[in-house]
């Protein structure tokens, strides 16, 4: 119709040029039911985009996790669980940075990914011995140190963030070690209370316990030691921890982090080394000192 109109007018008014075209009115109805229609089709893709952004979150606590305490469920073997991470390396976790003492920075957890932290240049991975002084476990070597990055980021990404842009939020034990990672997901429309995904990180430190044989343990002299690495205090030789329960015929170690360690018992003068991987369900450790031992380990 309005072509039909445009070419009367012309004919009336040769001279003269007119434009066909919408109209303002025309215009505005065109941009309102395209506005509907965007509207109703990102509705309908919210619950899709919302369910991507929850599987992505987990996906990141679990990677997160991995590189923290190792990949869980892979075995040697001889059914020996495979440890390995940053806590199996350092023998520590990763630091959590902090802004005045409050307020989380998201990047926390660097170490884990960073090649050029402090960790990574003071303290690379290769054999390490143990103290001579004041007891000489010298002999003793364990490999430890940074063989990261144990987290890939996204290409130019240098902060650990969630699917929502936010970093995630590190809790804390009373002795400042973390212990659990968590992501609070937004409420949605038809939410009252937010999901909050978690990863527990407090498997990282357990106990070793075990026991000694003794033919006499009444006039048994008995020192249990386990060597760690343990960069706060060393990055030279590894870190001696000393048995806690005094009793001769038993050892208790607490917060040990997991990974290949070294136990070591002297007893009169005999000394028995037993190398083991710290895993948080691991087995008692036993020594045997009794007569009829096999062979000692001088």
């Amino acid at each position: 119709m309005a072509c039909i109109c445009s070419a009367k007018l012309t004919r009336l008014f040769p001279h003269r040029r007119f434009r066909s075209g919408l109209t303002l009115l025309e215009l505005m109805v065109v941009l309102v039911i395209l506005a509907i229609v965007a509207t109703v089709a990102v509705q309908s893709l919210q619950p899709q985009v919302d369910s991507q952004r929850f599987e992505s979150a987990a996906r990141l606590l679990e990677e997160v996790r991995a590189a923290t305490l190792g990949p869980a469920r892979k075995f040697q073997l001889d059914g020996t669980p495979i440890v390995s991470g940053f806590v199996a390396d350092i023998g520590r976790f990763p630091r959590v940075e902090t802004n005045d003492g409050d307020t989380e920075e998201i990047s926390s957890l660097s170490e884990l990914w960073s090649n050029e932290n402090q960790l990574a240049m003071q303290f690379p991975f290769q054999f390490r011995p143990g103290p001579e002084q004041p007891v000489d476990y010298s002999t003793i070597r364990l490999p430890c140190g940074w063989r990261g990055p144990y987290l890939q980021l996204p290409i130019g990404t240098q902060k650990l963030v969630d699917p929502w842009g936010r970093p995630p939020e590190t809790l804390v034990d009373e002795m400042g070690t973390l212990g659990m990672l968590q992501i609070t997901i937004p409420l949605s429309n038809n939410q009252i209370e937010p999901q909050v995904l978690k990863a527990n990180l407090s498997g990282g430190k357990v106990e070793v316990t075990g026991k000694v044989l003794l033919d006499r343990p009444e006039s048994a002299t008995v020192r249990i030691a386990l060597l760690t690495p343990e960069p706060n205090s060393s990055l030279t030789s590894l870190a001696v921890l000393d048995d806690e329960d005094k009793q001769p015929e038993s050892f208790l170690f607490s917060r040990v982090p997991i990974g290949f360690r070294a136990l070591v018992a002297d007893v009169n003068g005999k000394r028995q080394i037993k190398y083991l991987q710290v895993t948080p369900n691991g087995a008692p450790v036993v020594f045997d000192f009794q007569s009829r031992a096999a062979a000692i380990n001088e």
